[in-house]
């Protein structure tokens, strides 16, 4: 009896060490393709469209489909989906009343269309009617932060950012004139060690809310992890997968002639790319999925071909994987047609019926 009880403390022992060291993210559920029961293969349909200048985001409302362009003079174009003709651009360059110098996202509430510009601190107000015809556009109401923000949301009664002055909090919560009210929720804790710029570069996020309940849900670019939050800021639940990676992003000093800078960067074959382009309804949210290591050496490794659909209590639903690689997401669920920009080799719409 007792020459037993020795062996079974030591793999007892090890056992618990072992889950002890075990990475792994704090308030975390887990999860695997395998995991999801519905998972469907798409044929893509590349659409014949030669006035595509060089999108960044996709977006639909209604009937129009609307671009965040690159390097443009203008940040905006939008199409019609009836013939995908080019209805004009707007939003231009500049730093005048009317202009824009990054528009970095899109928000729609009803008919007013929320235009991020992140350079400036402040999100501009359009109607939607104002897009339908192509001609110098100026917002109907313009709202501004005192605070530099990554990405910012725009509430019934507040605006809802990821703050670079509060970089260990996840949620920063503003009145309507840009007053600070409060941070809510941490970082992710994976008990990895990380410089203040590291653990900000790591924790890179996009975020959508909830049309009704104004939920909010946070997927991450560098780590394959998603978080639902409440409209108060409460985490609801975090869930890690389907790889289950973890951020791998490293500081370095970059000399420049006498001066010297320090940059955070990815590291080729540890880094990998994770959702983006978070789509959110009443009942269900959308998110491209990449999971690929990067390497510059990769073409067009930013591309994506899977969609993971989750519900608002972080289920994984339903996981679809196209044949052609795109990026940028826009759901029709109307027609049941889903919207992307690939390159063939130029920058081109492409679309896939479910």
């Amino acid at each position: 009896m007792k020459k037993s009880i020795l062996p079974l403390s030591i793999l007892f022992l090890f056992s618990f060490l072992f889950s002890c060291n075990e990475t792994r993210y704090r308030d975390a559920e887990s999860f695997s393709l395998s995991d999801i029961q519905e998972r469907i293969q798409l044929t893509g349909e590349i659409i014949d469209c030669d006035e595509i200048i060089m999108p960044r985001y996709l977006f639909l409302k209604d009937s129009l489909l609307f671009t965040i362009n690159m390097r443009q003079v203008f940040h905006v174009s939008v199409f019609h989906l009836r013939d995908m003709k080019r209805i004009g651009d707007f939003i231009e360059f500049g730093n005048g009343p009317n202009e824009a110098l990054i528009v970095d996202n899109l928000q729609f509430q009803d008919s007013i269309v929320w235009a991020i510009d992140l350079n400036r601190r402040q999100i501009n107000s359009y109607h939607l009617n104002q897009f339908f015809e192509e001609k110098e556009i100026k917002p109907r109401e313009i709202l501004k932060t005192g605070e530099s923000f990554q990405k910012i949301l725009v509430a019934r009664d507040k605006l809802i950012a990821n703050s670079l002055l509060h970089i260990q909090s996840r949620l920063s919560f503003y009145d309507l004139q840009g007053n600070f009210i409060a941070n809510h929720g941490e970082l992710p804790d994976a008990g990895i060690e990380m410089t203040d710029m590291e653990l900000y570069e790591s924790y890179f996020c996009n975020m959508a809310l909830n049309p009704v309940d104004e939920s909010i849900f946070v997927t991450y670019m560098g780590t394959d992890l998603i978080e639902i939050y409440d409209a108060n800021g409460n985490l609801k639940t975090r869930k890690h997968g389907p790889d289950r990676f973890f951020p791998y992003k490293r500081e370095r000093t970059i000399t420049d002639g006498d001066e010297e800078m320090i940059q955070v960067g990815f590291v080729a074959g540890k880094s990998r790319e994770a959702y983006f382009c978070p789509v959110a309804f009443e009942d269900e949210i959308w998110t491209l999925y990449n999971g690929k290591y990067m390497d510059p050496n990769i073409v067009n490794g930013f591309m994506c071909n899977h969609i993971i659909v989750f519900d608002w209590d972080g289920n994984p639903l339903r996981h679809y994987t196209t044949d052609i690689a795109f990026y940028g997401l826009a759901i029709d669920r109307i027609n049941k047609v889903i919207y992307g920009v690939t390159i063939n080799p130029e920058f081109t719409f492409v679309k896939f019926k479910y």
